[in-house]
């Protein structure tokens, strides 16, 4: 049975560490700051893989025709439902959740990077209101593992009352691969 929970990112302010479950089942986390950024190496962190998969090691995925592993990934991330699939722009399953921070702009603080196993990401280019917090989250990604999915506001969140935008806490790398986008 899959469970989900919260996602948190220690030391950030309330504002960047209250995170938001959609009535939908998923978890969704915001990791954004405000402030000054905590250092990269703080022992919190969890840095990237340092064995480089082989090239191709990220397959494309068949809209029409996914695999079950791709299929539940989708669903979970409610892409057809909450999220068109034409707003999908790259998804794809890395071996490693580890290897997370190459796909996407992660703090490293993220629990997901610790566990064992695959990990699919599910990249968006949407504005997607968050329901109950007055947010849109611009760009956000999904990560499924083993043990946990959610989406992560990865580009600006925006209030949609004040306007005001807060951006994303820089990475602990930036991402340097690219995942293929959705098959036919």
């Amino acid at each position: 049975m899959m469970t989900s929970k919260v996602l948190r990112a220690p030391g950030l302010s309330v504002l960047a560490s209250t995170l938001m479950v959609l009535a939908l089942g998923c978890s969704m986390g915001a990791v954004v700051t405000e402030g000054p950024q905590p250092s990269s190496s703080a022992a919190s962190t969890v840095g990237p893989s340092m064995e480089t998969p082989p090239a191709g090691d990220v397959m494309a995925v068949s809209a029409s025709a996914p695999s079950a592993g791709a299929a539940d990934a989708i669903a979970k991330c409610h892409v057809g439902d909450m999220i068109p699939i034409s707003s999908v722009t790259g998804m794809g399953q890395v071996a490693s959740a580890a290897d997370l921070v190459h796909y996407v702009p992660l703090t490293g603080r993220e629990p997901q990077l610790r566990e064992a196993g695959p990990a699919w990401i599910i990249q968006v280019h949407a504005d997607v209101p968050q329901p109950g917090s007055g947010e849109i989250w611009t760009d956000p990604t999904c990560v499924v593992t083993q043990n946990d999915f959610g989406y992560f506001a990865t580009g600006p969140v925006r209030n949609a009352a004040t306007g005001a935008v807060v951006t994303p806490a820089p990475p602990i790398i930036h991402p340097d691969r690219k995942l293929p986008p959705l098959a036919p």
